[in-house]
């Protein structure tokens, strides 16, 4: 297949939705696929090769980059659609299979303009925005919408009750790159390399730092298990989050690091943590069944994490973490320590996690969206006269 991603960022960039793109793109060209990623270049901005990107986000793949110029003067939403108007007419994105995207403007687009394309994303629209269901609905019931690629069974039921058939609906859950968590360390020698403490119990979360994620929370955490280090990793500046964290003593700040870069630190921790809140679901709707899910998955550490629709497809609760209510500092206190105090139990959640990672990888995601879509291509040329 030929197949064209359109993103509206220009590359590299640190955050995990682009690293997503880019992993899955790179996926399946390791399939054969011809893919090319067709992304924005602002007026000032540097070239980025496909060379750049695999080693940016230390990935393989024989895919190709080309960049469409654009401005950013009207505003977000204009400048989004003169974009999209100007990939949907890239010579890439004509000779292309099908248009790959998460960009609302291009699904739109191509809608009006009869182009086949594919919507990949994580939010479960309908039920977010109530007001857009009828949008939502006619867009994805148009002959040439291929179908949607969707990161949780949670946002695929959203879709469903917007009336979308199920036959244009895949799940397939996101992944990690096993290249990243090697080589596998134990805790005493992940630490040594880092220099961090034998004797101490260690949180370790990684992520971006800012309260969309829910961290104020993990500070409430902090607070009330002084005995434990919590490294967050992730920071890009001075922000909210940093300057509060200045004030606790058990808390250390790391900066952005890639995702091969970070092993070392998953290996040298006791628990794992997702932030327990409810946040960045209700509140921000900007976080469903986050990416760092799966490179924790694959650490074979214990995870603590909130008992969440979206994480609780793969977090079992006793099985794969230890979940907790959200936003109940005093419970993931209690239950952070309960994991430090039973080693045993940590060891068995985290040989369990890492079991289940063995089939979330950025290739078995590549393998199940190819597939799809060769499904609804063949679909399409059916039902075409």
């Amino acid at each position: 297949m030929r197949i064209t991603f359109a993103l509206d960022a220009a590359l590299p960039d640190s955050g995990a939705q682009y690293a997503q793109k880019v992993c899955t793109a790179a996926a399946l060209s390791r399939r054969g696929h011809d893919v090319t990623v067709l992304a924005p270049r602002f007026r000032g901005g540097e070239r980025a090769s496909a060379g750049d990107l695999r080693a940016y986000y230390q990935t393989t793949g024989d895919f190709d980059v080309a960049e469409v110029p654009v401005g950013r003067l009207g505003g977000e939403a204009a400048w989004k659609t003169v974009l999209a108007w100007r990939q949907a007419h890239h010579p890439g994105a004509k000779a292309a299979d099908m248009i790959y995207t998460r960009k609302l403007e291009m699904l739109a687009l191509a809608a009006w303009l009869g182009k086949r394309v594919v919507f990949d994303h994580y939010r479960p629209w309908g039920d977010q925005f109530p007001w857009a269901r009828p949008a939502f609905r006619r867009l994805m019931t148009r002959p040439h919408f291929l179908g949607a690629v969707l990161h949780s069974r949670f946002a695929q039921e959203s879709f469903e009750r917007l009336g979308i058939s199920a036959g244009r609906l895949l799940v397939a859950h996101n992944g990690y790159d096993p290249a990243h968590l090697e080589p596998v360390l134990a805790r005493a020698e992940a630490r040594a390399r880092l220099g961090l403490a034998q004797d101490r119990a260690i949180v370790v979360y990684a992520g971006r730092l800012n309260r969309k994620k829910g961290l104020d929370v993990v500070l409430e955490l902090a607070a009330l298990a002084p005995e434990v280090l919590f490294l967050l990793i992730g920071s890009e500046g001075e922000g909210a989050i940093e300057s509060a964290a200045a004030a606790c003593e058990n808390v250390r700040i790391e900066r952005w690091m890639p995702a091969g870069a970070v092993a070392p630190w998953l290996y040298a921790a006791d628990v794992l943590l997702i932030p327990p809140s409810r946040a960045p679901l209700d509140r921000h709707r900007n976080c469903v069944l986050p990416i760092k899910t799966f490179h924790y998955l694959a650490a074979g550490r214990a995870i603590l994490a909130p008992d969440n629709p979206d994480t609780a497809e793969l977090l079992k609760d006793g099985e794969t973490a230890r979940l907790v209510p959200p936003d109940d500092a005093q419970a993931a206190a209690r239950a952070l320590k309960g994991l430090i105090a039973v080693p045993e139990d940590a060891a068995r959640l985290g040989t369990n996690a890492r079991t289940l990672a063995q089939r979330l990888t950025w290739d078995r995601r590549a393998e199940k969206i190819e597939a799809f879509l060769e499904d609804r291509l063949a679909a399409l040329r059916r039902d075409t006269p």
